[in-house]
């Protein structure tokens, strides 16, 4: 049975389908936060989280009329805005290091004033930041956003076996990096 948003959803993108601008505001406005939210976690820029996600918007309304099934507006907006994302990503990997290097200095830096969960939180944030971004992504929309591997293989457009894949080895990865991190701690 369909809630009242989906219902709500379906409507303002029929709407926004055949032409209008009053729809198509109401949809940035439910939609935008969240997918900022997702843009962010992969890019880690809040500026150039924004111009992507503007990006998308232009290619959503570009290609509106193209979605065959409302109901797939989530997937399919949030598809092309990690697309975007993850070219961003691609295209920025120099500058990223740069950032990743400062932010480690920083972070332990800001480390050896904590105690051991805090210590144990900062290092999976960062085991997570250094995951590749194809598992970097899946980790991050399967436990923080609690998407279902079937709604994640739709947002990504890849099989379920590659998404469980990302899963797993993003999982193994955090695994060794959170044993190394204790193991290092007892030796000190």
């Amino acid at each position: 049975m369909k809630t009242s948003d989906q219902i709500i959803e379906e409507w303002l993108v029929i709407n926004c389908q055949a032409g209008d601008r009053k729809a198509f505001e109401l949809l940035v406005k439910r939609w935008n936060p969240k997918m900022f939210g997702r843009v962010y976690y992969t890019t880690k820029d809040a500026v150039a989280s924004k111009d992507i996600v503007q990006e998308a918007w232009i290619t959503i309304i570009k290609k509106i009329k193209t979605l065959r099934d409302p109901r797939a507006f989530q997937g399919w907006s949030l598809r092309i805005a990690t697309t975007l994302a993850i070219d961003w990503i691609r295209s920025n990997q120099v500058n990223r290091k740069r950032e990743a290097i400062r932010e480690l200095v920083q972070a332990e830096f800001a480390e050896k004033s904590l105690g051991p969960k805090e210590e144990t939180l900062i290092s999976l944030k960062k085991a997570i930041d250094e995951l590749p971004p194809e598992q970097r992504t899946v980790i991050q929309m399967f436990y923080q956003e609690n998407l279902s591997i079937l709604t994640i293989s739709g947002i990504l457009d890849l099989p379920t076996g590659t998404i469980k894949s990302r899963l797993f080895r993003g999982r193994e990865y955090l695994k060794k990096m959170l044993e190394n991190k204790l193991y290092q701690d007892e030796k000190e």
